[in-house]
């Protein structure tokens, strides 16, 4: 593999440490930024239970991991099922569901969000899906721009399980066709 290059690969259970220290960076430089609402203050390895989850995720083949130089630096979690939090009738059936996409913050983490994106829509299109849908933190217009550069329209906002953060839904069909475009 080139220097530099993103290398996308089915994660397994020999990266889950990995994994838990991505993300735990990735919230690490959120905090610093005064960001704790999105996804809190507490570190993914040390959420009761999250190691696990992940661990169940990379078992059940729904994690991608991405590597820039044999370093882990972004995770991609997606699946055929919606989650529970998610308003009823907001996903259209048969859709793909982004769980979490997340890249390094610094320079190795450079085109990984994007990379990881694509990945999601061409296993959503191998899989027939009608859509990819995915929710994010409504408090981000950082995220909001990038996932409307990547054809996710807004569909709703809904308030998490706690009342405390808003959270929006997005949607991005995708043409029977399978031209790389969002459907018209």
């Amino acid at each position: 593999m080139p220097d530099g290059q993103i290398n996308r690969r089915q994660a397994t259970t020999d990266d889950t440490a990995a994994l838990l220290s991505l993300m735990d960076s990735v919230l690490e430089w959120l905090v610093a930024r005064g960001r704790p609402e999105q996804w809190g203050t507490i570190p993914f390895s040390r959420l009761p239970g999250f190691p696990e989850r992940l661990a169940d995720w990379v078992s059940q083949g729904v994690v991608t991991m991405a590597e820039r130089d044999g370093r882990c630096v972004g995770l991609l979690a997606m699946a055929p099922t919606v989650p529970q939090r998610i308003p009823p009738g907001l996903v259209p059936e048969g859709s793909m569901f982004v769980y979490t996409v997340l890249s390094s913050r610094g320079p190795d983490g450079r085109g990984v969000g994007s990379t990881l994106l694509a990945e999601a829509e061409r296993r959503a299109r191998a899989g027939r899906a009608p859509a990819l849908a995915l929710d994010h933190w409504a408090g981000s217009p950082e995220l909001a721009r990038v996932y409307e550069q990547h054809g996710y329209v807004a569909v709703a906002e809904y308030d998490d399980a706690q009342g405390s953060t808003r959270n929006i839904v997005r949607v991005r069909r995708l043409s029977a066709t399978g031209s790389g475009g969002p459907a018209s």
